[in-house]
């Protein structure tokens, strides 16, 4: 575990008429992030990067590889990129693909992840955060729109923070979702 190291010097502090030279130095425990990758979701399923213990998760990520047509159409769409419920990772979904999915995670992190209502068909969805925290991150999952020969028809509009910063709200285009925010009061 790294340690940040912090010196301080106090020169030619005077007391009593009388100047002190002299060096102090602190050691102070930085909080340990570590970044966390799972394996490879066999196609359409679920990712989950799982936090050390003793941490909680305070964002992350995927990348996959998604299924396009012989002709280049985009058969695919990522369902969920979103902190656990229980705040100890993160997942990723891409409907017929694969993905990886990759978690930041703090030890010490006091963390609660909130999740809101599915929305209607092209609604927006937000999570809020519990009195007294505020949104540090989020994410979303749901379900997408996709015609009968697979073609996708939808697409995830918005996944971002509130302007109030109590929560993270998502959107897709034609399909329902439900944002979750990672919520904390340090």
């Amino acid at each position: 575990m790294k340690k940040n190291w912090l010196t301080w010097t106090a020169v030619g502090l005077v007391l009593g008429g009388a100047a002190a030279v002299g060096a102090t130095t602190v050691q102070a425990a930085a909080p340990a992030i570590t970044v966390v990758r799972s394996a490879e979701s066999a196609p359409g399923g679920n990712a989950i990067a799982t936090c050390p213990s003793g941490s909680k998760v305070i964002g992350g990520g995927y990348q996959g590889a998604g299924v396009f047509a012989n002709g280049g159409t985009v058969y695919d769409m990522v369902e969920a990129n979103t902190p656990s419920s229980d705040g100890n990772g993160w997942g990723a979904r891409f409907h017929s693909g694969r993905v990886i999915a990759t978690a930041i995670c703090k030890s010490g992190a006091s963390v609660t992840v909130a999740r809101s209502a599915e929305s209607a068909p092209g609604g927006n969805a937000i999570a809020t955060c519990p009195s007294g925290s505020k949104v540090i991150g989020g994410g979303y999952q749901g379900a997408g729109v996709f015609a009968n020969g697979g073609t996708a028809y939808d697409m995830v509009e918005a996944n971002t923070p509130s302007s109030d910063g109590n929560g993270w709200g998502a959107r897709f285009h034609s399909g329902r979702v439900i944002a979750t925010a990672i919520c904390s009061t340090s």
